[in-house]
């Protein structure tokens, strides 16, 4: 037997509107990664340039290069902030993203449970059917044994 569920193009929706918002969510994680790793390598950057800073003590390095480290470091800190800013940016689109995934998942969920309690209440009334026409047949088969039996009597008393 074929179920058909009246709501089922909008569950098919509410489920494509869910695996989308949930893409978008990952999407937003990748980004966050991207943000983190660039970070990384902008801090890693910074310590390079605090260790060639560090050998200009030794005088192992001239004055136009510390100079130069300098002015680079100006311009990672720089990149560094725009990152943190950006970073920040990211993780409240991600909240955002987040609070729309779940409820698309509420909708997805109480239409399920909307389906399914539809599939039981139809699976107790085809079962109560069932039994109805059950104990039909039985009270008609009852009540034909019962007059079988009675017209049988009343053939042996008649031939007594």
């Amino acid at each position: 037997m074929s179920r058909k569920f009246r709501l089922a193009t909008l569950l098919k929706i509410r489920e494509r509107e869910r695996d989308q918002a949930g893409q978008a969510v990952s999407d937003a994680l990748i980004a966050i990664a991207k943000m983190d790793e660039a970070k990384r390598d902008i801090d890693q950057q910074n310590r390079a340039m605090d260790e060639l800073r560090k050998q200009s003590s030794n005088g192992l390095i001239s004055l136009g290069q510390i100079l130069d480290a300098q002015r680079y470091q100006l311009v990672l800190a720089a990149q560094a902030a725009h990152i943190a800013q950006d970073r920040s940016l990211l993780v409240q689109e991600l909240e955002r993203r987040q609070a729309k995934l779940l409820k698309c998942q509420q909708a997805v969920k109480s239409l399920e449970k909307l389906r399914d309690n539809r599939f039981a209440a139809e699976d107790e009334l085809a079962l109560k059917k069932e039994q109805e026409r059950l104990d039909e047949w039985s009270n008609t088969r009852v009540a034909s044994t019962s007059a079988q039996s009675t017209a049988e009597e009343s053939v042996a008393r008649a031939s007594l």
